[in-house]
């Protein structure tokens, strides 16, 4: 009794798993125009735990048809997480008749290795031609014939290139009027003259009086540094690119105020001595060179008539 249960629990086992088993080809239709595309789809189905080799398919299927395109193949959800795939391929034919495919071999690998192989059914598609009625004469292919020249479209063309070429340009235009900078005017201030500049710079110097701490040559320097610039925005000689030498030289030949030259000389001598030879001035001689230079200044400087003063006063 217990050996016939086995047996049936087999039975039924083995039933089981080749209901689940299966793979299958069928065609979208089984008549079509030569010509004429068609879709083939091919399906199978496997237990949990086997894998299925996939029949090749090369450019052609037989003798008769060609395939045109395949999709990629589909993994779609099966019951018992079993394995079910999917694939579909276009093909077409240009042989009129009725043609059989080939058989597809499906191959199911199971997990000890053991392998069974499925075929698929014979299917058998009807290619027709189309009708040709064979009542009527056969013409003779036609020759080349000569096309009377249209200027109509070149014309066309040749004006919207024109009225497209002359928008562009407008834009151009417009664009770069519109991005141009617009220049603001700021009026200009009352210039200080070069003279009170240098006046005011003297008076900075002599504040601070940097010859105190013992920085002789800064002192000295900017003194000459001064007036070199007052020379050369005032009398518009290059004073800041000539040596002491070569700035009196050109002070002789524009000035006629003889003693302005002399103070001036004894400023620039004198710095050149602090700078070059590291002369060690007296405090007296330090004072003096300051005044010297303010003196160049005021005598050098523009001078305004009695008139003119008066009316600058009172204003």
């Amino acid at each position: 009794m217990i050996g016939r249960r086995l047996l049936f629990l087999l039975f039924i086992l083995l039933s089981t798993t080749a209901i689940a088993q299966n793979a299958s080809v069928r065609a979208e239709k089984y008549r079509m125009r030569i010509g004429e595309q068609i879709e083939l789809l091919l399906k199978a189905e496997a237990n949990k735990g086997q894998k299925i080799v996939w029949p090749a398919i090369a450019d052609s299927i037989g003798p008769f048809f060609n395939v045109i395109s395949r999709d990629t193949i589909d993994t779609l959800a099966s019951a018992g997480n079993g394995l079910s795939l999917e694939q579909k391929i276009q093909i077409t034919s240009f042989d009129s008749g009725m043609h059989s495919l080939p058989v597809f071999d499906f191959l199911f690998i199971n997990p000890g290795s053991d392998t069974t192989s499925i075929l698929s059914d014979v299917l058998s598609i009807e290619v027709k031609t189309i009708p040709v009625d064979t009542t009527k004469a056969i013409k003779d292919i036609r020759g080349l014939e000569d096309v009377p020249e249209d200027f109509t479209d070149l014309i066309l063309y040749s004006i919207l290139a024109a009225v497209a070429l002359a928008a562009i340009a407008i834009g151009i235009y417009y664009y770069q009027k519109r991005k141009k900078p617009v220049q603001i005017i700021v009026p200009k201030g009352p210039v200080t003259p070069p003279w009170e500049i240098a006046l005011a710079t003297l008076d900075k110097i002599e504040r601070e009086a940097v010859w105190k701490s013992g920085n002789d040559k800064l002192y000295h320097s900017s003194i000459s540094e001064a007036l070199r610039t007052y020379v050369e925005a005032q009398l518009k000689l290059p004073a800041l690119e000539s040596t002491t030498d070569e700035t009196l030289s050109l002070l002789q030949r524009s000035l006629k105020q003889q003693e302005a030259i002399d103070f001036i000389r004894q400023v620039l001598v004198l710095a050149d001595l602090v700078k070059f030879a590291k002369e060690k001035p007296l405090p007296v001689e330090h004072e003096r060179s300051l005044t010297l230079a303010k003196q160049f200044v005021l005598l050098t400087k523009p001078q305004v008539s009695n008139d003119a003063e008066k009316e600058v006063n009172n204003g």
